[in-house]
């Protein structure tokens, strides 16, 4: 039977042999990244608009069926490969 750890139970696995000083100073960044985690969101939102603005910029009359024409008629795997003899 396998048992799987939790992932907290994992990660006190491997900082219970740490001193404490090392543990407070883990404990000091862990609780300054979650102060931080409004700022995080912000970012995460700034990206996701980046992404949203860039949806629909491709402007063009052709169909789907002949965009993926095009793009499967101009591939070149091992077409342009140069096998030697020994």
């Amino acid at each position: 039977m396998e048992h799987t750890l939790s992932p907290v139970d994992w990660y006190m696995r491997i900082l219970e042999p740490l001193n404490p000083t090392l543990k407070l100073d883990i404990i000091g960044r862990l609780s300054e990244s979650l102060k931080n985690k409004a700022t995080h969101a912000a970012k995460a939102a700034s990206y996701s608009d980046f992404f949203d603005e860039l949806t629909g910029a491709w402007e063009d009359d052709r169909s789907v069926e002949d965009e993926m024409k095009i793009i499967r008629e101009s591939r070149t795997s091992n077409q342009t490969r140069k096998i030697e003899e020994f």
